[in-house]
């Protein structure tokens, strides 16, 4: 497992939206005082407690997707299009756990038109800039494609490092290469299409070969001789999904250059965690959350 050389230069950036999700699924029951359920919303601040407890981060931030449509919609209306609408006791929820969040003293952000994905790969870029490391907090492998020397991605069931040795033994190339994996296999989830009958394995060898999805295609006529099973095969299916798996690129690439004015300017000092502020008991009287508040306020008078 990597280990984090310099933890006290290390920013922690969490998917607030997908540790929501997780949390509406985990069915903690719980309704407001006027009838809101906010049960999603309880389990999201337990799994930030725990997050922030085993974790002890110096500098914390986190990310939300702010609307169902991004530029991604735009190059090709299918992208998620064959996901369903979110449940319809989770949809009051979203702006809640916002506001739960910011009232433990997490810095929050979303830009409509981007997903949360894109703004941790640019925090990640901002850091970097700044000599910070960061900690992409988050199971979507989507983000694997940003880790790099002073970029982490973390194991959310056993709060393990991953980096590139870790990348390379589950998928069998570097997190420099999963873009073009994604690209080649599609991801059925996002509705993002992938290079008809090549699977995971055969993808992973066609870029241990060869490097990249570019080269792939530069050296077409080669892929015949590579030691894949069903080479030949494998070589006409590649012509023929060549523009599916373009497609799919421009898809699954981050965006690490968001053009967000209240992310571009901010500094490691502005994103130090220092527990949860008195500011937020108000809040969690709203919503009954006691625990978590009074957790967290511990926390930060250490």
């Amino acid at each position: 497992m990597s280990e984090l050389p310099n933890p006290d230069r290390t920013l922690y950036v969490i998917d607030g939206t997908a540790m929501l999700f997780r949390s509406y699924f985990g069915k903690i029951q719980k309704t407001r005082a006027d009838g809101v359920e906010v049960g999603a919303v309880l389990g999201l601040c337990m799994a930030v407690t725990k997050f922030i407890q085993v974790v002890q981060p110096s500098y914390l931030a986190a990310v939300f997707d702010a609307a169902r449509l991004t530029f991604r919609n735009e190059i090709d209306p299918r992208y998620k299009a064959n996901r369903g609408d979110p449940p319809e006791d989770l949809v009051p929820q979203f702006p809640l756990a916002g506001e739960a969040l910011k009232a433990l003293g997490i810095q929050c952000f979303s830009k409509v038109g981007y997903e949360a994905d894109d703004l941790m790969a640019t925090l990640a870029t901002q850091m970097e800039n700044m000599e910070f490391q960061t900690v992409l907090a988050a199971a979507d492998k989507d983000l694997l494609q940003c880790i790099r020397p002073g970029v982490w991605g973390l194991d959310m069931k056993t709060y393990g490092l991953i980096g590139d040795a870790e990348v390379k033994a589950k998928f069998g190339v570097f997190p420099s290469q999963m873009a073009d994996l994604q690209a080649l296999v599609g991801d059925s989830t996002d509705n993002v299409p992938g290079v008809k009958g090549v699977g995971a394995k055969g993808a992973s060898i066609l870029l241990q070969e060869l490097g990249s999805l570019d080269e792939i295609y530069r050296r077409l006529e080669d892929v015949p001789y590579l030691p894949v099973r069903g080479a030949k095969s494998l070589a006409r299916k590649l012509g023929e999904g060549r523009e599916d798996a373009q497609l799919a690129l421009q898809l699954v690439t981050l965006r690490d250059d968001v053009p967000y004015e209240a992310l571009n300017l901010i500094t490691p000092p502005d994103l130090r965690y220092r527990g949860a502020p008195a500011s937020g008991e108000a809040f969690f009287d709203e919503m009954g959350f006691h625990r978590a508040y009074r957790t967290l306020r511990a926390w930060g008078e250490e």
